[in-house]
């Protein structure tokens, strides 16, 4: 990748910023007024109360899917004959342009989503009637371990969110370059597919080698418990934060690749 120019950076971020508010601010508002929908689908129901952890998880996903869509909302025409002049034709080097849309997709619009969520579901929380009877920090501590991808760590489980929502970026940035019309829902229809298919072709495949898998997992299972649960939770968390790094590197450099070679 060719270097970046700071100054020349900071007009892509302030060019994109603008297409952000035109082009996704609409649907980022009615994301972060989720709360507000689940406080008034709660409210319709006589004593009905929604836990600070079920609230929570929706935050999460909705954080997910701002990530997912962003790139498609802001950047959908990038690779589209005639309307992707504009981001041809932009005064910047392709390295300054592509870090640009991975700032919006990965960090800007899901935090944005975040803390507009947050911030409601804290202000509906305030009121004396409703579904909300706790803040949202008001988890229990049984229900935050198990929020927390179970055995982590608050900052393990942090840093596994933040590599979860880099694949998750990366997978819909690479989509946006491949698909020309109903990107978000051709996504969705290709992962599925590639799921079932995968599934279709390993399970038959590990059930024809013969192999004495309950010995296999003994032994693992052994070998677990040798370890102090400590130990265990790194080699959890370090393998699967590796691989998410590895996989969203991978998918990235395709995105970059494809804008590079792309044809207008």
């Amino acid at each position: 990748m060719k270097t970046i120019e700071l100054n020349r950076f900071k007009k892509v971020v302030v060019h994109d910023f603008h297409n952000t508010y035109s082009l996704f601010g609409m649907s980022l508002l009615i994301l972060m007024l989720i709360p507000t929908a689940l406080w008034l689908l709660g409210l319709s129901f006589k004593e009905s109360v929604m836990p600070p952890d079920i609230r929570m998880n929706i935050i999460r996903f909705v954080v997910f899917l701002t990530a997912a869509i962003s790139s498609m909302k802001i950047f959908g025409s990038c690779n589209l004959v005639g309307r992707g002049n504009y981001f041809a034709m932009l005064p910047a080097t392709l390295s300054e342009k592509f870090w640009s849309m991975l700032l919006y997709c990965f960090i800007v619009c899901p935090l944005v989503s975040f803390v507009g969520m947050y911030a409601v579901d804290t202000l509906l929380s305030l009121l004396p009637f409703g579904p909300y009877r706790d803040f949202l920090w008001d988890i229990p501590d049984w229900r935050r371990v198990q929020i927390s991808y179970g055995i982590y760590s608050p900052l393990q489980s942090f840093f596994s969110t933040v590599g979860k929502l880099l694949c998750c970026t990366s997978v819909f940035m690479l989509a946006n370059t491949i698909f020309k019309k109903n990107k978000f829902i051709k996504t969705i229809l290709w992962l599925m597919l590639i799921g079932f298919v995968f599934v279709m072709i390993v399970v038959p495949i590990m059930g024809n080698i013969e192999f004495d898998w309950n010995w296999w997992l003994e032994k693992m299972l052994n070998n677990f418990k040798n370890l102090d649960q400590r130990k265990f939770t790194n080699i959890l968390f370090w393998s699967g934060f590796i691989f998410d790094m590895v996989f969203s590197g991978v998918l990235l450099t395709i995105t970059y690749l494809r804008l590079k070679k792309m044809q207008y």
